[in-house]
C-alpha cells in the first residue's frame, strides 16, 4: 500500500477545476481522508481474516505445548487466596494479594534463616579437612595499578631553568 501523503498528492492533482472556494476545497479534502480511513480499516480487517488465529496451547508447528509446573509461590497464592477471600469477603483483589504478599514475605523470611545455618555448617566442615599445604601457600598479590595523571606530580623548575627562561 502506498503512503497517505502520496495518495493525497495524487488526489489533489486530480481535483476538479470547478472547486473555486476554500470551503469547497476543504470539503473535497475531508472526503479524501474519510475514504482513506475507511479503506485502511477494510485492509486491516482483510489482513486479520487471512491470518489464522494461533491457539494458546499450541506452538507455531502445531505441537501441543507442555505447561510448566507451578512454582511454590503460585501454589501458595492459590491456597491463600481462597482462605483470605472466605475470611474477608469485603476485600477486593488488590487488597487480598497485598495480604498474600505480606504472608509470603514472613514465611520466606523464616525459611531463609534455616537454610543459611545449614550452609554455614557445611562450609565449616570442608575447612577442617583441608590439607596443611594449601594453608601455607601465600596469597597471590594483585598487580599494582599505574598512577593516574593527577597522581604524577610535575617537576618544579630549578633555579638554573628559571634563569634560562628569563634570558
Amino acid at each position: 500500500m502506498t503512503s497517505a501523503a502520496a495518495l493525497f498528492k495524487v488526489h489533489i492533482e486530480n481535483m476538479p477545476e470547478a472547486l473555486n472556494t476554500k470551503k469547497d476545497i476543504d470539503e473535497y479534502i475531508k472526503e479524501f481522508w474519510k475514504d482513506f480511513k475507511e479503506k485502511a480499516k477494510e485492509a486491516k480487517a482483510a489482513d486479520k481474516a487471512q491470518k489464522p488465529k494461533r491457539k494458546k496451547g499450541v506452538d507455531k508447528d502445531g505441537n501441543v505445548k507442555e505447561k510448566r509446573a507451578p512454582s511454590q509461590y503460585n501454589i501458595f497464592v492459590k491456597e491463600q487466596y481462597e482462605i483470605i477471600k472466605n475470611a474477608n469477603p469485603e476485600l477486593d483483589k488488590t487488597q487480598i494479594f497485598a495480604e498474600i504478599g505480606k504472608i509470603w514475605k514472613e514465611k520466606k523470611g523464616n525459611d531463609d534463616e534455616k537454610p543459611a545455618k545449614k550452609v554455614e555448617e557445611s562450609k565449616e566442615e570442608p575447612k577442617e579437612e583441608v590439607d596443611d599445604e594449601i594453608e601455607e601457600e601465600k596469597p597471590v598479590e594483585a598487580p599494582k595499578k599505574k598512577q593516574g595523571r593527577k597522581a604524577i606530580k610535575k617537576k618544579k623548575p630549578t633555579e638554573e631553568e628559571k634563569s634560562d627562561e628569563n634570558e
